[in-house]
């Protein structure tokens, strides 16, 4: 799933199916996307993904984790508002990754805050690829980049009352997500005020690539955003601009290993620069 040929998968066409775990998403037609973006194909699917339960197994439906999600914010985070919401599905809709962004709602919101976003990142499986896990972090409203720090909270198992386990797991990722978010405004800070030159920045990339946080497809886009950046808001040569080439290229990183990756770039980053 790392080389060229990885593939995104995005709903088109869906519709909730009643069963014995509640509603959850009956695809319909997906649309296909390569790892850069490109527009594939349209795929009709009209299939049930949700595989069955067993003794040993109980799945967990992508909607009803976004659902608990969703749920447990609005009475964690009462003075923030969900702003956006993304999924990405890779092998047909087996996989998802997902961000909730959420912006603070009080009129007086200090000024690094207000061109960032609380955000919860999710990822999710029905093929036991990969755990259940979720994670705090923040966004970058202007590019909608993602900085993510700390650990991953994963579901264990997946037996027996995993509703109970799965609120348990939602309610741990996101008691300290407003403590986390200030943290990373202010690395965020830190970025903004420290300059980096070409010889810095070339220096960097190559670290992340030899520690495999950046696949050889992905230098192209760090390279583009370092020395032609997107957005007017990263114009100035400094750390922040270098970090968020790093994240804009980690947006092609399949859902099984997106939340990993950005938490290791995010770590890299204070470490080789003193950032404590």
């Amino acid at each position: 799933m790392e080389g060229n040929d990885f593939i995104v998968y995005r709903l088109k066409q869906i519709s909730l199916e009643p069963d014995q775990y509640g509603q959850h998403l009956k695809i319909k037609m997906v649309s296909m996307y390569d790892g850069h973006g490109k527009f594939i194909k349209h795929v009709k699917l009209d299939k049930d993904i949700l595989p069955e339960k067993t003794k040993s197994y109980v799945p967990v439906s992508h909607k009803d984790f976004v659902d608990n999600i969703k749920d447990m914010a609005s009475k964690l985070l009462p003075l923030y508002d969900l702003n956006t919401q993304k999924f990405g599905l890779a092998r047909e809709g087996k996989q998802m990754f997902g961000t909730l962004t959420y912006k603070k709602t009080i009129d007086n919101a200090l000024e690094p805050v207000k061109d960032m976003g609380l955000s919860i990142g999710m990822r999710n499986s029905y093929d036991k690829s990969m755990s259940l896990g979720i994670c705090s972090g923040s966004t970058v409203f202007v590019c909608e980049n993602l900085m993510m720090s700390g650990e991953i909270v994963v579901m264990r198992t997946h037996r027996g009352r995993i509703l109970d386990e799965l609120k348990g797991i939602i309610f741990n990722a996101i008691v300290n997500a407003e403590h986390k978010f200030e943290t990373l405004n202010a690395d965020a800070q830190s970025f903004k005020t420290r300059d980096c030159d070409d010889h810095m920045a070339y220096g960097t990339i190559g670290r992340l690539y030899g520690n495999g946080i950046l696949k050889e497809r992905q230098l192209p886009v760090v390279k583009k955003e370092w020395t032609k950046p997107t957005h007017d808001a990263f114009s100035e040569k400094t750390l922040w601009r270098l970090y968020n080439a790093g994240t804009e290229a980690l947006k092609t990183t399949p859902p099984m290993l997106r939340m990993n990756k950005q938490i290791k770039l995010h770590e890299a980053f204070k470490t080789d620069f003193g950032i404590s």
